[in-house]
């Protein structure tokens, strides 16, 4: 078996800095992780049940940082960009590692140090990234260590334990080993090398006479082998890492850029008074994507059961849109598609609260997914106020209660709402990891194209 000795000419200041890099993941996933489920004691044994950050941050890492949590996704974007080339060189480089063959243990140990000498430009992008996301929040570095991108086979060949406080630093002993780790000459608790010697004695072992064993036989694992198979092994570990680091840089950006496109849209009054414009002329009914209303019933309707009928009706209008694809309601539009705006003032701000207050009790949901936008519309000096209700598609069934303790799970179709149960929800089959608003890019185009 090895010398663990062996192992100390793998490190120097660069190579620990791809340690201190791993170290930064895996503290920012048992953060993270930490305040997503809590322990439920049951009858016997106990269960992980999700907290409110649980669901708050969903299944998608990544998208929830950027969208509801980042405060300079400009800066974010600039860095990303930046260490995403320093990454893909780091990955191109590993994978010419590949083409290698070391003729010992040692050789191959000193290629990987090698390979981290030469890039220590780019290590140091990569390191100056990742505390560039310490110093936003000790959960932030999770962006780059997610299942979305990593799979639960690849992250778990990359983890280790931690003791001790929440914000200590590693000491060099764990240092070494998460450096082992990101070089592929280690997966969790054991060394490549130590695996691949048992797997060819095993192999031997098989192969071998039983006789010959009986009698007491020594199992020899030729060193030739034993190096090129542990270092076939080593260096596809150390491509793996870096190509996974690169693919979430790469979501990273990707996200990053869908949440300024987003972001500028909704934001864009010149955008939704092209999009209401162009809609209002489509010659076909409404597209599955919006809905005109000339107003909102709850903001008349004063006695019950009437009241408590139309507020349910109101939140199965934007339920039907989260549940398929997202799309906005438009309220303002009469039948004939004239623009009779909503009022203004003080009976504008009193009724978009009532409206809130609507969906805040009837929506059944873990986060929010409904933004309110006043868009004014017509010719000049002619404007009326039109709101526009942006809802997003959700990742997961969204229920309507009727105040009776009965719920519905509404879902549009071209013929109108149905209203079925929460296995025919559309959304439950696309096995989505976050809420999104997509459907902005359709709307986007629809303009273009009209």
């Amino acid at each position: 078996m090895l010398d663990n000795k062996v192992q100390d000419i793998l490190f120097s200041e660069t190579t620990i800095k791809l340690g201190g890099i791993h170290w930064a993941l895996l503290t920012s996933r048992d953060a993270m992780d930490s305040k997503r489920w809590k322990v439920v004691k049951a009858a016997i044994g106990s269960s992980h049940e999700e907290t409110e950050f649980g669901k708050e941050v969903g299944r998608d890492e990544i998208h929830w940082w950027i969208f509801e949590k980042e405060t300079d996704v400009d800066e974010l974007l600039d860095k990303t960009e930046e260490t995403l080339k320093a990454v893909q060189t780091l990955k191109q480089a590993s994978t010419k590692l590949k083409s290698r063959q070391p003729e010992c243990y040692k050789a191959l140990l000193l290629s990987l140090k090698d390979f981290a000498e030469q890039h220590s430009w780019e290590i140091e992008c990569l390191h100056a990234y990742v505390d560039l996301l310490m110093k936003r929040d000790l959960m932030a570095p999770r962006i780059l260590f997610t299942y979305r991108v990593w799979g639960s086979t690849r992250m778990s060949d990359r983890h280790m334990d931690f003791e001790g406080e929440e914000n200590a630093r590693p000491n060099m002993g764990q240092l070494h080993a998460l450096t082992e780790i990101v070089l592929g000459v280690r997966r969790g608790r054991h060394l490549v090398y130590d695996d691949v010697y048992n797997e060819i004695g095993f192999e031997i072992y098989d192969s071998m006479d039983p006789e010959v064993m009986s009698e007491g036989a020594e199992i020899v694992v030729p060193e030739s082998v034993l190096v090129r198979r542990t270092a076939y092994a080593v260096y596809g570990n150390c491509e793996t890492y870096f190509t996974e680091i690169r693919d979430s840089l790469r979501n990273i950006e990707l996200d990053i850029r869908k949440f300024k496109e987003q972001r500028e849209l909704f934001q864009s009054d010149k955008f939704w008074r092209a999009f209401i414009e162009k809609a209002l002329n489509v010659k076909t009914s409404e597209q599955q994507l919006w809905d005109f209303k000339e107003t909102l019933t709850i903001w008349h309707v004063k006695n019950e059961p009437e009241r408590t009928k139309a507020k349910v009706t109101f939140a199965e209008d934007v339920a039907s849109f989260a549940n398929v694809s997202g799309g906005v309601l438009i309220v303002g539009v009469n039948d004939n598609r004239e623009v009779v705006g909503i009022g203004d003032g003080h009976e504008l701000e009193s009724r978009l609260k009532f409206a809130r207050d609507v969906i805040a009790k009837h929506i059944k949901y873990d986060r929010e997914i409904v933004s309110f936008r006043q868009v004014a519309v017509g010719e000049q000096g002619k404007e009326k106020i039109c709101l526009v209700v942006v809802i997003s598609q959700a990742c997961k069934a969204v229920a309507v209660s009727h105040g009776d303790g009965t719920y519905s799970y509404p879902v549009r179709r071209e013929t109108g709402i149905s209203r079925g149960s929460i296995d025919e929800v559309p959304v439950r089959g696309l096995y989505l990891k976050s809420d999104n608003r997509d459907f902005m890019r359709t709307l986007n185009q629809f303009i273009r194209d009209n």
